[in-house]
């Protein structure tokens, strides 16, 4: 199965010209707050199902815990590049290229348009417009353009040139057709473990796949006592995920401490991100120092076993150098990109492998 070998984002979020090549199979994203990280990782999210509205939606609100959410069009459109300020309804236009490890290009244009939308009352209609005016709502067009080569499943590749437009009205979009998926993806933010209902729908689809035994060994890497994880339903009030230890026995999840709740989101999103991506934005959230090592160890060797290519976003040193042990003899498969500050004239620089172990072991350089 097929990899990214490089991503070329023109323009997206407040990202223009952000080129990464040469990707390996463990990516790590470093770079000062508000250099463009997490951005990064939702533009290959939104390249791994470009035709999905549910896609960018979805991708912009893991930023955010769901009791929270900002509306679907107020967090839609700033996935687009501001040139100016808001007034009235938006357009913009996003453009990302990627590059398969095969050497098969793919472009995606991306362009949203947001205006006002006035719906009048029946009995209005042909009235004066100081009787017919009623209160107006945004509505919006999501129109997406997809060319290259690649294919449902990307085992056979064939040349692609595919326009769809979706559009948002009544707080709904209206999907006309399926369209390509382009790649499996899972996107886990530093507030993916506070959402019950996203680790219970995630690990539903684990536990319907026969992966339990990979979610129960990285628990394992935290509480050596789990022996097991189900959906239960006390007292028949709804599902609720609980661990099971061996010494007090089943314990709702709900009362574990975050670094529990944040290894299950791991553990679930690398089984369900199958011949595809994982992206891992700011992965020392929730997680002790100590714990990193085997965390990462047992997500690198997942990912090798399941053919998944790894996006880790971090500000941690200690999350470098429990990567750099994670790969082991197969430093190779790492590489580093410094991003730059925004606004800044520097550039991204990229770091093999060795080169990252040679600066860390040497000379305890800080490549954050």
């Amino acid at each position: 199965m097929l990899h990214w070998k490089s991503i070329n984002i023109e323009r997206f979020r407040r990202l223009e010209k952000l080129r990464l090549d040469d990707l390996g199979s463990v990516n790590l994203l470093v770079g000062k707050n508000n250099s463009g990280k997490t951005s990064v990782l939702e533009a290959l999210a939104v390249m791994s199902d470009p035709f999905s509205p549910f896609s960018w939606i979805n991708t912009a609100w893991e930023r955010e815990l769901k009791s929270a959410r900002t509306p679907v069009l107020e967090v839609l459109n700033w996935m687009f590049p501001h040139d100016g300020p808001r007034n009235n309804g938006y357009e913009g236009l996003a453009i990302i290229e990627g590059v398969w490890s095969n050497g098969h290009p793919l472009r995606m244009e991306a362009n949203y348009h947001e205006f006002r939308e006035l719906t009048l009352q029946p009995e209005l209609v042909g009235a004066s417009d100081s009787e017919s005016e009623e209160p107006s709502e945004y509505a919006a067009d999501l129109r997406i353009s997809v060319k290259g080569v690649a294919s449902r499943i990307l085992n056979t590749g064939r040349d692609i040139d595919e326009n769809i437009t979706h559009e948002f009205r009544g707080g709904r979009f209206h999907v006309t057709e399926e369209k390509l998926a382009q790649l499996p993806h899972q996107f886990v933010s530093p507030v993916s473990h506070r959402t019950n209902r996203q680790l219970l729908a995630a690990l539903d689809q684990v536990l319907g796949e026969r992966l339990k035994d990979d979610v129960v060994r990285l628990m394992q890497k935290l509480a050596p006592d789990v022996e097991d994880i189900e959906i239960r339903s006390p007292q028949g009030r709804g599902a609720v995920v609980h661990l099971y230890h061996s010494g007090i026995g089943h314990v709702p999840l709900a009362v574990e401490g975050d670094g529990m709740r944040r290894a299950l989101a791991f553990a679930s999103a690398v089984t369900l991100a199958k011949n595809g991506v994982l992206l891992l934005d700011e992965v020392e959230t929730a997680l002790h120092p100590d714990a990193l090592a085997g965390i990462f160890r047992f997500l690198v060797d997942v990912c090798r076993q399941q053919n998944v290519q790894l996006f880790v976003t971090t500000h941690s040193l200690e999350a470098v150098d429990a990567m750099l042990a994670s790969v082991g003899d197969e430093v190779s498969d790492l590489v580093a990109y410094h991003l730059p500050p925004r606004g800044s004239d520097q550039t991204v620089y990229r770091l093999g492998g060795k080169s990252i172990r040679s600066m860390r072991s040497d000379g305890g350089l800080d490549l954050r």
